[in-house]
């Protein structure tokens, strides 16, 4: 693996990836999300943010309802389920960075905002001066300077006309505690 100067990490991995998927039931998730993973649901009226281990488990007790489903990433640092409705189904892809072909990816550590941390239960309220309020699973820690939390995220490289090298793909790998300490990069 290779540090780019301005934070990315270049890297290369097995991935495989499964397109087109269509799910009539969100209870289907269970046949390709494995572990315990940390999930993004964003909905018509509001974004949630948690965990999934079969269940899905948000802040102040939320559920959530296809219907009402955009976006949903669930995700941990071996595989991603993406999927986004469209026409009364969920459409998407799942992707497992535990098997297949040799893939060269760009990490990338995107900061989430919030200043200020309040931890409450078995999650963090990140706060900033100016009204945000981002709720997180986990214990975390921020300052106003360089303490953060990011959402690593992993960008696929894919070649187009076999010379062409664009990113064919991206995901969710896991919520980071920044600056790294040494061993996490």
């Amino acid at each position: 693996m290779n540090r780019i100067e301005n934070g990315l990490k270049w890297t290369s991995i097995k991935s495989s990836t499964k397109t087109k998927l269509i799910l009539e039931d969100i209870k289907e998730i269970k046949g390709y999300i494995k572990g315990e993973s940390n999930v993004v649901a964003y909905l018509d009226n509001e974004v949630l943010i948690g965990r999934y281990d079969g269940n899905f488990s948000f802040p102040e007790d939320k559920r959530i309802e296809k219907r009402f489903i955009r976006r949903l990433r669930i995700f941990n640092k071996d595989e991603e389920l993406h999927l986004w409705r469209s026409n009364g189904r969920l459409n998407g892809r799942y992707r497992s960075d535990s098997e297949g072909e040799e893939t060269y990816a760009i990490e990338a550590n995107q900061v989430i905002f919030g200043t200020k941390a309040e931890i409450c239960n078995e999650y963090t309220i990140l706060t900033e001066q100016r009204g945000t309020k981002i709720t997180i699973p986990g214990k975390w820690e921020t300052d106003n300077k360089r303490m953060r939390v990011a959402i690593k995220t992993r960008h696929y490289i894919g070649y187009k006309n076999g010379y062409q090298a664009a990113y064919v793909d991206v995901r969710f790998v896991k919520f980071v505690q920044l600056p790294l300490m040494e061993g996490e990069r």
